[in-house]
């Protein structure tokens, strides 16, 4: 007589399970990503920077005030911008490094492709474009230089506050990539190469359970939420920046004129560039991360 034994209901006893693959002898496999969180924890750091003093001048880790007042100078406005542009230029340069030591940082990429993918254009094409800002080079963005130099105090604080939130916003991500560093490292540890196998291994605190929900709520939340916003301080700073053009009494010039003049400014090219981006990348990328989300919830299951 054969008896059939009927497996229980339920979530599977990963305790029991082990990994499929030893911790790796090369040391670098779990140093490089640690490396990695710890400067994308740094853009991170100056992302809020831009972000919380406008909402809460006076916020003591953040305080970033000239004289006591709510209006920042121009020199700390530029110091501002070349702080984060730089935080993300060294963490994302150092990832293309580990890329290049067959090193993945990211805990959720099997491939060094879907990294230098992601950071190549920024490295070529959205920094680059902020350095006559920060770096003060009139010539080759004369109408910002203009706008920060100019009388019109109005339309100069309504810039630098927009552009400020708009680099914030749109780098706060860096967060999730915080996490999936540390995430690799625990992985790397625990002899487990990719995010599906996390349940066979020891759980620790950024492969939790908690912390991986979290991740993927800050992820959708980015996607769905702050990029918004970061589009929304690009366009306000796009619109000082024409007010700044049509603000003396006698000029004339038709509208496509006008237009043509705001978009030849570098500065509003990078938040041309972002929002373009935003509106054809997030939304699908917002609404798969939805989809592991009510999965997460349903099944428990590392995504």
């Amino acid at each position: 007589m054969v008896i059939k034994v009927r497996k229980a209901a339920g979530r599977p006893n990963t305790n029991a399970i082990k990994p499929t693959s030893k911790p790796s002898t090369q040391w670098y496999h779990a140093v490089l990503p640690f490396i990695a969180g710890l400067f994308h924890l740094r853009v991170f750091y100056h992302a809020i920077h831009c972000i919380i003093p406008r909402f809460l001048p006076n916020f003591i880790l953040f305080k970033n005030i000239d004289n006591n007042t709510t209006v920042l100078s121009t020199p700390t406005f530029m110091n501002e911008c070349y702080r984060l542009d730089l935080a993300i230029f060294v963490a994302y340069m150092f990832d293309l490094v580990c890329c290049h030591l067959k090193v993945v940082p990211f805990s959720r990429c099997n491939s060094s492709r879907d990294i230098i993918g992601h950071h190549v254009p920024t490295l070529i094409l959205a920094l680059p474009l902020a350095i006559p800002l920060w770096a003060n080079l009139r010539t080759f963005d004369p109408i910002v230089s203009t706008v920060l130099n100019g009388d019109n105090t109005e339309i100069r604080n309504r810039f630098i506050d927009s552009y400020l939130l708009a680099s914030g916003f749109a780098y706060i991500s860096s967060l999730n990539e915080v996490i999936m560093c540390f995430q690799r490292v625990e992985m790397t540890l625990a002899g487990v190469t990719t995010f599906r196998d996390i349940p066979m291994m020891k759980r620790h605190l950024f492969t939790s359970r908690g912390i991986v929900g979290f991740e993927l709520m800050y992820k959708m939340c980015f996607f769905w939420g702050m990029s918004i916003l970061a589009c929304k301080a690009c366009c306000e700073y796009d619109k000082s920046i024409y007010d700044a053009i049509t603000a003396p009494v006698d000029y004339d010039e038709p509208l496509w004129k006008t237009i043509v003049t705001l978009y030849s400014s570098l500065s509003v090219l990078r938040g041309a560039l972002f929002r373009a981006f935003s509106v054809v990348m997030y939304p699908s990328m917002g609404a798969r991360c939805f989809k592991k989300i009510k999965q997460f919830l349903k099944e428990g299951e590392v995504l």
